[in-house]
């Protein structure tokens, strides 16, 4: 594979070097090169700004995530602790096997109370935008207008 100095090199030795080089009264070298490099650098800068700007935000908030994480973690095996807990404290009173069954009725009727609560308070969020319907009120369309409406045999 060549290498970039030895291209650049060889362009420069043919005189091939630039689109200016062969017009009358302009010099071999071309005067667009300095620019297009700088506008290079600039640009790879912004880039890189850019980047840099868009996240910093989840960078910063790195630690946070990783804390919410743990919690999580150490929060189920909390709820797994008090669940071992409430069937063991059943039991004094009931068989093991009715013990579990009343926990798990509990639990699951918890979990399903909870799950119609945030399902009922979603109903209420707009949803998101859609990319295929123009912004503004829905129009309901009759019959008419999708053409499943009977043809008038009058006309």
């Amino acid at each position: 594979m060549i290498s970039a100095v030895a291209l650049d090199a060889t362009i420069v030795r043919t005189g091939e070097a630039s689109m200016t080089s062969r017009i009358p009264g302009v010099s071999g070298t071309d005067p667009l090169q300095p620019l297009s490099e700088q506008l290079g650098a600039v640009v790879r800068y912004e880039v890189e700004r850019v980047w840099r700007e868009a996240t910093r935000p989840y960078r910063e908030s790195r630690t946070g995530v990783r804390l919410l994480g743990g919690s999580a973690v150490v929060g189920s095996m909390a709820a797994g602790s008090a669940t071992a807990l409430l069937i063991r404290l059943l039991d004094r009173r009931m068989p093991p096997t009715a013990s579990a069954a009343v926990t798990a009725a509990v639990l699951g009727a918890a979990a399903s109370a909870m799950a119609r609560a945030g399902r009922a308070r979603m109903r209420g969020m707009p949803g998101p935008p859609q990319d295929s319907e123009p912004p503004g009120p829905a129009v309901p369309r009759d019959a008419s207008s999708r053409g499943d409406a009977p043809e008038d045999s009058a006309t």
